[in-house]
């Protein structure tokens, strides 16, 4: 008698483990993933400043009395193919890096991308940069022609990077390419307070 209700006692408590592991496995299963934390960031308005032929705009990113990044226009004759381009360009000062392909672009992000600390795809970054985004040619012969990597631009980003003292702060600008209205229109950008953190273009 006595060892029957030993066996049904052990049977009883090796239940009760068993759900007890399948529970928690169940609960385990279903926390959802850690969340980076968004590192502390700066923003920017500059409320849809425009950028239109023989203008430019410029910034001190960090505020340490020096303009680190520049948006421009710039005319270039071509009397070999008899062509007027009027250029939009974006350069970057000592220190402030783009991340730049062997054709001269910058990546065209998207909002929740991240910004890699490191050279990724094709893409290596360099600082003094200038970076020609879109370009509208005029010729005596053929309809107006806009071309370049930024063209189709609405509301996305160009990363960067500002260097201090061998640390690196992350950033982003967000632009729009306007070529019925013949501008570059900057919205608003933002850079990481803190050092070696990995930024999401747009947040």
């Amino acid at each position: 008698m006595q060892k029957k209700v030993s066996n049904k006692f052990y049977s009883f408590v090796a239940t009760v483990l068993l759900l007890a592991a399948v529970s928690c496995k169940k609960e385990k299963q279903q926390q959802p993933p850690p969340v980076s934390p968004t590192p502390a960031m700066e923003y920017f308005n500059f409320n849809d400043k425009e950028i239109k032929a023989g203008t430019g705009f410029s910034v001190d990113l960090n505020h340490d009395g020096r303009k680190d990044m520049a948006f421009y226009t710039l005319l270039v004759g071509d009397p070999i193919f008899q062509v007027d381009k009027l250029q939009f360009l974006v350069e970057t000062n000592i220190g402030t890096n783009l991340p730049v392909n062997n054709r001269e672009e910058i990546p065209v992000l998207q909002y929740g991308t991240p910004i890699s600390l490191s050279d990724f795809d094709d893409y290596h970054w360099f600082e003094l940069s200038s970076v020609m985004l879109v370009q509208k040619i005029t010729s005596f012969t053929q309809p107006p022609l806009w071309e370049g990597h930024w063209k189709n631009a609405v509301h996305q980003y160009i990363p960067y990077q500002i260097v201090v003292a061998s640390k690196i702060y992350s950033g982003w600008f967000e632009i729009s390419v306007d070529t019925l209205h013949e501008k570059l229109v900057l919205h608003k950008a933002a850079l990481s307070k803190e050092a070696g953190k990995i930024i999401k273009a747009g947040i």
